[in-house]
């Protein structure tokens, strides 16, 4: 690809480039161009405009002057690529060879705060071996090591990124493999605390607890869990009781009108027969 970077108007970078897709971040390219050229053709050029998360980030970038959370402009030309290996080309044996790689460039870009490029590299392993079957007992168990890896450390990289939902998901395939995972348990657990899922989050610690009496962590989050309901309880008690009260003033303001209508009424009293007859000769 041929690129210029701007931020603030300044043009920072300008270059030349040769990287494979998910890993621009070791060229000093943000992760927004990795995205892009995903959905870029052959001899296309395009302007994008990229927001912190798909920038620099809270890191910056000190060699090109960027500050934290800097807003940038990159024009990009894809002049050319070579298209990886499908899934299904690749045999077992290098699929689990090319898992091992990925894992270790997940692990140094989750390290180096870098979680967005972690997912890509994670998400292959599932790619390439979530769906793979008729393996030996040696590769079956190969795999499963790996997939358990990519779920567990994908969770946590959706907890840093505060994707919540994904986190979840994650957790469930990798107990789904190991359904006594101490990370597994723990970290849906944390999520399902972020999401406000109070007992959902206790019974996950609870579980780490059975699987390892001594996690102080998890006895941590019970306690948290249990302050954290009580006070959600609270919360709904109040707005409740408020809520019941202006129902309560409503009705009684109701009835008090309703009876000042009807005292009104019988005030007046009935009317005479006379009163009657001129009324009726009065009306056509």
């Amino acid at each position: 690809v041929h690129l210029e970077g701007f931020c603030g108007g300044t043009r920072f970078d300008c270059k030349d480039v040769k990287f494979v897709v998910g890993e621009g971040e070791d060229h000093d390219i943000p992760i927004g161009i990795d995205k892009a050229l995903e959905k870029m053709q052959r001899g296309e050029h395009c302007v994008l405009y990229l927001g912190p998360r798909y920038g620099f980030g809270e890191a910056g970038k000190p060699k090109y002057g960027i500050q934290a959370n800097a807003e940038l402009v990159y024009e990009v030309t894809l002049k050319s690529f070579e298209k990886a290996k499908e899934s299904w080309e690749m045999d077992t044996k290098e699929k689990l060879e090319q898992a091992a790689i990925v894992k270790e460039k997940g692990t140094t870009y989750f390290k180096e705060g870098k979680y967005l490029q972690a997912v890509i590299q994670y998400g292959k392993i599932v790619s390439w071996l979530e769906m793979e079957y008729g393996l030996s007992e040696k590769e079956s168990k190969a795999s499963d090591s790996f997939l358990l890896a990519a779920f567990l450390n994908l969770a946590m990289c959706y907890l840093k990124l505060r994707e919540y939902t994904k986190a979840v998901e994650c957790c469930d395939k990798a107990l789904g493999l190991d359904q006594d995972n101490e990370k597994g348990l723990y970290r849906r657990g944390e999520a399902r605390l972020l999401m406000n899922e109070f007992e959902l989050a206790k019974c996950d610690f609870q579980k780490v607890l059975e699987v390892n009496p001594q996690n102080k962590a998890a006895k941590s989050q019970i306690s948290i869990c249990q302050k954290k309901t009580k006070e959600h309880n609270e919360r709904d008690r109040r707005i409740y009781a408020n809520m019941f009260t202006k129902f309560a003033e409503r009705d009684a303001k109701e009835a008090a009108s309703k009876t000042g209508v009807e005292k009104t009424a019988c005030e007046k009293g009935p009317k005479t027969a006379g009163a009657e007859g001129k009324e009726a000769e009065g009306h056509v």
